[in-house]
């Protein structure tokens, strides 16, 4: 019972973030700026859906230093 509570928690708070940067990506001014909040907004998303102790956060960095 307490392990899926804290999945939903670290869940929520993922979305939480993800809307955040998405928000923010709609206000910024550069595209730059934009394109890296909708970035941190898909990796959010991906953690929320994979859970904390995924490699998910790893694979995403990865992904990417690599674009960049």
């Amino acid at each position: 019972m307490f392990e899926a509570k804290q999945l939903q928690k670290h869940a929520l708070e993922c979305l939480r973030l993800q809307a955040d940067c998405m928000q923010l990506a709609g206000v910024a001014r550069g595209l730059d700026v934009q394109s890296h909040f909708v970035s941190m907004a898909r990796f959010w998303g991906i953690l929320a859906a994979s859970g904390p102790s995924s490699d998910a956060s790893l694979k995403l960095s990865k992904a990417e230093m690599q674009t960049e």
